[in-house]
């Protein structure tokens, strides 16, 4: 079965902050784009990440007893 990936977006993001995202992503062979808000000043960079099926459980060591 095919792994699902979705955008994960990252709003108003400086110039040096967008470009920062962008080289991280790129270095770990991520899609990922850049476009500029309609403010012309701030960015908005977009990641195409893997999709978990379901949500990491917490080991059971960090549960309480009256949880239970």
């Amino acid at each position: 079965m095919p792994m699902k990936y979705s955008w994960f977006h990252h709003h108003d993001c400086t110039t040096e902050q967008a470009d920062e995202l962008l080289a991280n992503y790129q270095r770990r062979g991520v899609e990922v784009e850049r476009s500029l808000n309609p403010d012309y000043i701030t960015w908005t960079v977009s990641a195409r990440l893997p999709v978990a099926r379901r949500q990491q459980r917490s080991p059971r060591s960090f549960s309480q007893k009256v949880w239970d």
